[in-house]
């Protein structure tokens, strides 16, 4: 029963490959009465409604004759509880959508997600994230991804962030996967599951590259597979090329970074060269050229550099800042308040002194999403 219905998926994702580059080879003249109808009626901006016109696959190109099929669309998305924005975002995604016929394909569509649990906000949810839902035979493949991951609630969450299951042989992968990391590496199905709900590309990877990967982590980055740290090594070498690491780990060695405290840092915090290459030289020049931080410090403490600039680091050193100006904090440990959870941080540095620094948690959560750490109100 297993093989019949992987069988089915790898048939359902064959014809979803196929219809992915049918989409890709669309006609680059816009359809006017569909541009003009996008514009007057859902709200797109004249070059959103052009941009939009040219996804339709090329064999639809002539279809849009009448508005009346796209109202009734329309009509039956705000019935289920879509607004404008969720019915812009589907219809900008999956411009064919508007072409559909309610009853035929719409409607059973629908039920069948209903059937499986889904409904109200979950079914927007799903649909505004991946509206080729419309196209698909989904029972046997909703099943699947269920077993895998364990609820819907999961599933929901990672639609949000991939529509890779709906144009590859993702499925396929992600199960292919999964099974190298249960029986070859003993790794625990929660775990596993936790990890695809944080970066779910990475797993519907090619297998065979993706088994490269690991010997990698373990090889390159230094990073046991026991290791609470693995899964970000995955992530790392699964997102990006070679070359994009290297470059990375250039930026590095730019500030005074030796060999080794680069990879002290890949073992400690790979997720530290997921960010781009901007957001890294932004934290380096806080940490080191403003904090006075050296490279084996930051290495060996590699979290400060997985931290946000906006959310935690710049606000709290403004705090601290004050505090100490206005004697109020004779010394601190940038690294230890930078660690404490939000709950902590506000309870020792913030309540104690609401009287003498009047204003300090307005100052605090005023400048969270502010990276200028030149501007301190005195």
């Amino acid at each position: 029963m297993a093989s019949i219905r992987l069988k089915y998926s790898v048939q359902v994702v064959y014809h979803l490959h196929n219809f992915h580059h049918l989409h890709l080879f669309s006609t680059k003249s816009p359809n006017l009465p569909f541009t003009n109808y996008l514009v007057n009626n859902l709200g797109f901006s004249h070059q959103q409604a052009l941009s939009t016109s040219t996804k339709l696959p090329s064999k639809n190109t002539n279809y849009f004759k009448s508005s009346d099929n796209a109202d009734s669309v329309v009509h039956f998305l705000k019935q289920h509880g879509f607004d404008d924005t969720h019915i812009k975002k589907v219809v900008s995604s999956h411009p064919a959508i508007l072409a559909s016929n309610v009853d035929q394909t719409l409607k059973p569509k629908f039920k069948l997600l209903q059937d499986h649990g889904f409904s109200g906000s979950d079914l927007v949810s799903i649909i505004s994230s991946s509206p080729l839902f419309v196209k698909m035979h989904m029972d046997h493949i909703i099943h699947d991804l269920r077993a895998i991951l364990g609820s819907n609630e999961n599933l929901i969450k990672v639609f949000r962030k991939t529509h890779v299951f709906m144009g590859t042989s993702g499925l396929v992968n992600l199960n292919s996967n999964i099974a190298v990391l249960t029986n070859k590496y003993g790794v625990d199905i929660q775990v596993i599951r936790n990890s695809v709900l944080k970066h779910p590309q990475s797993y519907l990877r090619n297998t065979q590259f993706f088994q490269n990967v690991l010997v990698r982590v373990e090889e390159e980055l230094g990073i046991p597979r026991n290791s609470g740290m693995f899964f970000y090594g995955v992530d790392l070498l699964c997102t990006f090329s070679k070359k994009t690491i290297d470059s990375k780990c250039q930026l590095l060695k730019s500030f005074g970074w030796t060999k080794y405290d680069v990879s002290e840092l890949m073992r400690r915090q790979p997720n530290a060269l997921l960010l781009s290459e901007e957001n890294i030289r932004k934290k380096l020049d806080f940490l080191m050229t403003e904090l006075g931080y050296k490279p084996e410090y930051l290495a060996t403490r590699s979290v400060l550099l997985g931290y946000s600039m906006e959310k935690r680091l710049a606000p709290r050193h403004r705090v601290l800042l004050v505090l100490k100006e206005k004697g109020l904090l004779l010394d601190y440990n940038f690294y230890s308040a930078a660690k404490k959870s939000e709950k902590q941080f506000l309870k020792i540095f913030i309540e104690p002194f609401k009287e003498d620094a009047p204003g300090l948690l307005e100052l605090y959560q005023s400048n969270k999403g502010c990276s200028n750490i030149d501007i301190i109100p005195r």
